[in-house]
């Protein structure tokens, strides 16, 4: 704002909007691409990228709203490089105020989790911009800022072509946020020692968090009045999980008493025990020094 204007942070104003509406406009599939199973970027990386712009841009409504997202499915385990490329990215886009190049992704993702993270970050300022405004028009009627009526009349303008889009983001943010209050809270895995413990058991107890980081999921499973094992066989490896009465507890091999058993191949509890941000990591190219 200019020197005139005491209110510290950025509003909708039409120059300020015109570079990140385009950047939705141009990324629209890779932005509904993200809200869907199999997205190039999981949900929690999602949601950590969104709060960090928004912890740039200082909106006290989307850090209320993501900060429930992400209550309710759990911080990530691990923070890869990638990772942290991605939140830097974010941090500079949101403190320049516009899009930038993403030639540092592109040396560390696939084009099509750069698009998601593109779009990611085009819709989230767009958010902030019109939260900020929000803000702004507040602090006008209570006389903080200067009344100014035409810029007053914009921003109210603004405000009312989102609110039927934030409405429905605060009350579904309001039920995340009583889901993740209510769920237990992740239990310490039980299994063998660790010289007894077959390699799928070891990756099994590291999965574990992340599967049952998801409130729903926790309080559905852990929630459950009696444990139910359920075996899993990876090649000759197989390990069985036990899950319930606030528990979580893996064996080696197949339990008599499992409800049912799964098969499969172990790379995807790989890519989870360690944290992968991207559906298939042998898509991210590693460009030579």
């Amino acid at each position: 704002m200019d020197g005139r204007d005491p209110f510290p942070r950025r509003t909708a104003t039409p120059r300020r909007m015109l570079p990140w509406l385009g950047e939705v406009l141009s990324t629209l599939p890779a932005l509904a691409r993200s809200y869907t199973p199999g997205a190039p970027i999981d949900p929690r990386t999602r949601e950590q990228i969104i709060l960090a712009v928004t912890e740039v841009n200082g909106c006290r409504y989307c850090a209320w709203i993501h900060g429930s997202w992400q209550d309710f499915l759990g911080d990530s385990l691990h923070r890869a490089d990638a990772e942290q490329v991605l939140l830097a990215f974010a941090t500079a886009c949101a403190e320049a105020g516009r899009p930038l190049p993403t030639d540092d992704l592109l040396s560390v993702l696939p084009p099509e989790a750069v698009r998601a993270v593109r779009a990611t970050v085009a819709q989230i300022e767009v958010a902030n911009l019109v939260g900020n405004t929000v803000d702004g028009m507040l602090a006008r009627l209570t006389r903080k800022r200067p009344l100014a009526p035409i810029a007053f009349a914009r921003e109210a303008a603004t405000v009312a072509v989102a609110l039927p889009i934030a409405v429905p983001m605060l009350a579904t943010a309001g039920i995340m946020r009583a889901a993740a209050r209510v769920a237990p809270p992740m239990p310490d895995v039980d299994m063998p020692s660790a010289g007894e413990a077959n390699l799928l058991a070891h990756l099994l107890a590291t999965a574990a968090p992340a599967y049952l980081a998801n409130a729903v999921v926790r309080l559905s499973l852990l929630g459950l009045p009696r444990p139910v094992a359920v075996g899993i066989r990876a090649g000759r490896t197989a390990a069985t999980v036990r899950v319930g009465r606030g528990q979580i507890a893996v064996e080696n091999g197949i339990s008599r008493d499992t409800v049912m058993v799964v098969e499969g191949e172990v790379e995807p509890l790989l890519q989870l025990a360690t944290g992968s941000i991207v559906r298939e990591l042998a898509s991210i190219r590693i460009r030579p020094n």
